[in-house]
């Protein structure tokens, strides 16, 4: 359950952000958060016992930025959502109260091991060093992979 403490703490604590559809500013939330943490904690909490997210919060404006100094085309382009501030402080409540944890201490039937994605340690760097040292594993014990090195 999310206390009105720890909604207050997230409003408090906004950074600076773009807006959403719903055009309010994190800066209004900061500054309101005394006000608006108890109503936002309810609101919240129903939301995650019903299992629903209100459907403003999943509207988002997609944005083109482009990947290169001159796109010229639609692959040229990469989509920003942007999503409301309660959208995100919902995702941020979520991940870190319940995806951290699960993949920090995950049941004995799951491996995780290698799986890189919403981790604090993982990154495409870490696949990649890991797909790495599997493969030369593989070829050192296991002589699975041969060159065409034939005179």
């Amino acid at each position: 359950m999310i206390t009105e403490m720890d909604v207050f703490y997230m409003l408090d604590r906004l950074k600076p952000t773009a807006m959403g559809l719903d055009a309010v500013p994190t800066w209004f939330l900061e500054f309101g958060a005394p006000a608006f943490a108890a109503p936002l904690a309810i609101l919240l909490n129903e939301s995650i016992s019903a299992n629903v997210i209100p459907q403003q919060w999943k509207y988002a404006t997609i944005t083109p930025v482009p990947k290169i100094t001159k796109p010229t085309q639609c692959s040229d382009f990469r989509p920003i959502s942007v999503t409301s501030v309660f959208s995100k402080l919902t995702e941020r409540y979520m991940v870190r109260s319940f995806i951290y944890p699960a993949l920090l201490h995950p049941p004995p039937s799951l491996c995780f091991s290698d799986q890189f994605a919403f981790r604090s340690s993982g990154s495409t760097t870490a696949a990649l060093v890991a797909l790495l040292h599997t493969v030369g594993d593989h070829h050192h014990h296991h002589h699975l992979i041969r060159s065409n090195q034939q005179n």
